[in-house]
């Protein structure tokens, strides 16, 4: 009886997997406009947190500031003018007067009003991912020597060494961390690491408040603009949705309409690699852009999918691209995209 109860377990499971595999996209939105940002592509680009400017990294060019309303580059920055494009990574302030831009080992800070150098910071080691403060008055590195910086740029010190011991994955030494976050009230971090965790730390003191396992090495994490939510994501794994600082997850993003009420089977077509996330004004929609050049809408309350659609391409054969930054329109109408591959693309939302 146990064999044909198993066998009989299969047999259902399977339409249900050729469903999930098979399933369309949904009521995917319409492509309005595609912008060239960049001939050879970006390492990195972010979004001001009005949606009125973008800072790009371009990878053969110096770090672009894009004004969003007539798509006119009003600043060109980099720390040596004279040398080749070396900025690979970028991020606004909370309050959008800042941009940070990332060459190496060194953390370049700019004026958005004027374009003019802030300040300028070198670490010891090469700055692997960053987050700026809500004011700019701070910035969170992580670096290629295992920890994460809490740096306090107007008093020009660290306050806050991170680590991520390898106990999770059984390893003695430290694990890299990969990816940073800074809370918009500036009292909360997030690191994620080689370690398959991500971390929530309170900045005043250092303490880490919570620890979360995930499936694969984290590579996203951010935190909500107004509610007290963090996303946390793994590398071909899956992206969770949390309450902070209590931890309580509300659910995971479910790429494929596999039922909820079952558990997921351990198979790729459920897993994906989420890249950038934006939340709607109203608070009912997020959109998240992921690795293989897809971008996907949610019911942000939820967790339900609405629909999942693919990015453009340069052209028809060449291979699509990460998707690096997204947000919405102020009435949440029109989802802007920005690509690996340097095209800016809006979606008009059905």
């Amino acid at each position: 009886m146990k064999m044909a109860s198993t066998a009989l377990r299969r047999l259902l499971w399977l339409p249900a997997l050729s469903l999930a595999l098979a399933a369309c996209s949904g009521d995917a939105p319409t492509l309005i406009s595609q912008t060239e940002r960049s001939q050879a592509g970006s390492h990195a680009v972010a979004f001001s947190p009005d949606n009125q400017y973008l800072v790009v990294a371009d990878t053969e060019e110096n770090a672009r500031l894009w004004r969003l309303a007539d798509n006119e580059v009003i600043y060109s920055w980099q720390s040596m003018p004279d040398a080749p494009a070396m900025t690979s990574l970028v991020g606004f302030s909370g309050d959008g007067r800042f941009v940070a831009t990332a060459e190496y080992d060194t953390v370049m800070l700019w004026s958005v009003a004027s374009g003019e150098p802030f300040n300028r910071v070198q670490f010891p080691f090469p700055v692997r991912a960053m987050a700026l403060s809500p004011t700019g008055n701070a910035i969170l590195v992580a670096l290629t020597n295992r920890t994460a910086v809490y740096f306090d740029i107007n008093r020009n010190r660290v306050v806050h060494v991170f680590q991520h011991d390898g106990s999770n994955v059984n390893s003695p030494v430290d694990q890299l961390i990969n990816a940073v976050a800074i809370s918009p009230d500036g009292l909360y971090a997030m690191t994620g690491g080689d370690d398959w965790t991500a971390r929530l730390w309170q900045l005043d003191n250092g303490e880490q408040l919570q620890i979360w396992p995930h499936n694969n090495s984290i590579n996203f994490l951010a935190f909500h603009p107004e509610q007290s939510v963090v996303i946390t994501a793994a590398a071909n794994g899956y992206t969770h949705l949390r309450e902070y600082p209590t931890g309580e997850e509300r659910y995971f993003l479910r790429s494929s309409p596999w039922p909820s009420n079952l558990d997921y089977p351990d198979f790729p077509v459920f897993l994906m690699t989420t890249t950038a996330v934006a939340f709607s004004t109203d608070g009912n929609y997020m959109v998240t852009g992921h690795a293989n050049e897809q971008l996907c809408l949610w019911q942000f309350q939820s967790g339900e999918k609405i629909s999942c659609w693919k990015t453009g391409r340069r052209a028809a054969l060449n291979p699509g691209s990460v998707v690096q930054a997204v947000a919405f329109s102020a009435d949440g109408q029109t989802i802007f995209s920005e690509s690996g591959n340097g095209l800016a693309e809006q979606w008009q939302r059905r």
